[in-house]
């Protein structure tokens, strides 16, 4: 089960999960948590939320992803793409991974 990173409801096993893949800016690094959830200071929001980062041999990684953000809905979706879209010290680039 996972807990949705904007609203920090519950996503349950049987319930649809979105995604927004992540690439970290330069500088950032999280290879030692591989596989892990991690909480990442957002500056824009001013709090933490939950983050999966992407093993080597995961297809977000092949996809050019370093991690991911389990979302519950499409809305929850587009609210952490316009708070990621102010996080450049942080990521790269995201992209949705529905």
């Amino acid at each position: 089960m996972f807990r949705c990173a904007w609203c920090m409801k519950k996503i349950a096993d049987d319930q649809p999960l979105h995604a927004l893949n992540v690439k970290f800016a330069d500088g950032i690094d999280y290879s030692d948590q591989e596989g892990e959830i991690v909480q990442v200071y957002l500056t824009s929001r001013g709090t933490s939320v939950p983050m999966i980062v992407a093993t080597a041999d995961s297809e977000a990684k092949e996809n050019g992803g370093d991690g991911l953000f389990a979302l519950c809905s499409e809305t929850c979706s587009e609210k952490m793409q316009t708070t990621l879209a102010k996080e450049i010290n942080t990521f790269n680039s995201f992209s949705t991974a529905d």
